[in-house]
């Protein structure tokens, strides 16, 4: 007997559907259905074994189902082998799910770039586990552009500074190997290290004082973002305050007045190179003549003076000089204090007068110098031209009293250097030659 599958097909529902209207003692073939699976859509096919006739129906195993001997029972309550629950994920589809890295065209927001590189175009790789770079362009040092993983490259910094790195100031670059910013020449005020672009740092000045700043006294600094000196404490004379070694200025005295030096009234006033002006002060003073012109030397580039100890308290309004000019010539006045004799000595007063020709008494035109009991203090006259000074070498003015104090010594050098506030006469004499001199003193 032929069958085809469309007879098998109907045999098999017969014998489901008629039950007891089998053929008896007839042995039928399996009977076979088809059907869709749930979860892959293929055709699969279920069968249904025909019981005996002739097996024992008394067995209480032969008809486990409890339906009619003999009958083919197909299981119609069960959930087919090859179904599921969820949709299925399939790499291909351009959407990255589950565990896929990526998926077609699916990156989600990974480039090149992103991967650490220059440019390119980035793919996924046919299973989905990451990402095909190939067609990515590795970046390149030294072109400066900064690009891929790069912190910069050349002068492409990415908009980077010293003050967006944390710093006051300075030129930023970037390192050989473009994986990092150097901050070498960057600069933080504040450290007492001149670095960045300050030209200062706190009291680092670099040798800089008010004077090479163009001011005549007081102390310089530096300003707060250290880009600049400070020259608020710096002062010229003419500013109206007194500073640096100015005994006054304009109508700033200091708190000094005629009394103060000495005088016994008066109306102190204040000369244009910012010393004292005592010509309306009322000092009670005295002159002396220290000696009488005994012996004379002509003489270039020389200085001479005296030394004196101070017995009490006073001021030294001036002192002269007896020299013969054949011209006209400059003449500088020095006067010198020390807490005693041999120093050290400090320079208190130095005028230049511009004296000659002719012979006579030279006036140093000083301002009036508060004079400190036990003080020693050096008067003296140089000059750099041709001169004849006169003194006595007798010893008949030893120990003559010049108000200010007792004659000690002479004060002598032979090759004077020239004008300065630094200069001190480096020689010493005897008591016996006492060169003439005239001293105006209160006190």
């Amino acid at each position: 007997m032929r069958w085809t599958s469309s007879s098998l097909v109907s045999l098999g529902l017969l014998g489901l559907g008629c039950g007891d209207d089998a053929l008896v003692g007839e042995t039928t073939g399996p009977v076979f259905t088809t059907g869709v699976s749930a979860s892959t859509g293929d055709p699969v096919t279920a069968s249904s074994v025909t019981i005996d006739p002739s097996a024992d129906s008394g067995s209480s195993d032969t008809n486990p189902t409890g339906g009619p001997t003999g009958t083919t029972q197909a299981d119609t309550t069960g959930t087919p082998a090859d179904s599921s629950t969820g949709p299925t994920i399939q790499c291909g589809d351009d959407v990255a799910e589950g565990d896929e890295i990526c998926d077609g065209t699916d990156l989600g927001a990974e480039t090149c770039e992103s991967q650490g590189f220059a440019s390119g175009e980035l793919a996924c790789l046919p299973d989905c586990s990451g990402y095909d770079t190939r067609a990515c362009t590795v970046p390149v040092c030294g072109n400066a552009a900064a690009e891929g993983d790069e912190i910069c490259d050349g002068v492409d910094l990415l908009g980077a500074t010293c003050r967006s790195q944390g710093f006051d100031s300075g030129t930023i670059s970037c390192e050989n190997d473009c994986s990092a910013l150097d901050t070498s020449e960057c600069g933080t005020c504040g450290n007492v290290i001149v670095d960045g672009d300050e030209v200062c740092d706190d009291i680092v000045l670099f040798g800089q004082t008010c004077i090479t700043q163009g001011y005549e006294h007081g102390d310089l600094g530096c300003a707060p973002d250290c880009l600049s000196y400070d020259t608020s404490g710096c002062g010229l004379c003419g500013d109206g305050a007194v500073g640096g070694a100015e005994e006054c200025d304009g109508g700033d005295l200091g708190g000094a007045s005629c009394v103060s030096l000495g005088a016994d009234g008066g109306v102190l006033g204040c000369a244009a190179d910012c010393t004292f002006d005592t010509v309306a002060c009322d000092f009670p003073f005295t002159i002396y003549d220290v000696s009488a012109p005994n012996t004379s030397s002509t003489q270039n580039t020389y200085f001479r003076g005296h030394g004196y100890t101070a017995d009490g308290p006073g001021t030294l309004i001036d002192f002269e000089v007896y020299l013969g000019l054949a011209a006209a010539c400059n003449l500088d006045f020095y006067v010198h204090e020390a807490p005693g004799f041999g120093g050290p000595y400090t320079q208190v007063q130095r005028t230049t007068v511009a004296a000659g020709p002719g012979t006579q008494y030279y006036a140093a035109g000083l301002s009036p110098v508060p004079v400190i009991a036990g003080n020693y203090y050096i008067l003296g006259v140089a000059w750099n031209c041709s001169a004849t000074y006169y003194w006595d070498g007798t010893g008949a003015y030893a120990g003559v009293d010049a108000g200010i104090g007792i004659f000690n010594v002479s004060h002598w050098d032979n090759g004077y250097p020239g004008a300065s506030d630094l200069y001190v006469p480096p020689n010493t004499g005897t008591g016996n030659t006492v060169y003439v001199h005239r001293v105006t003193f209160a006190g």
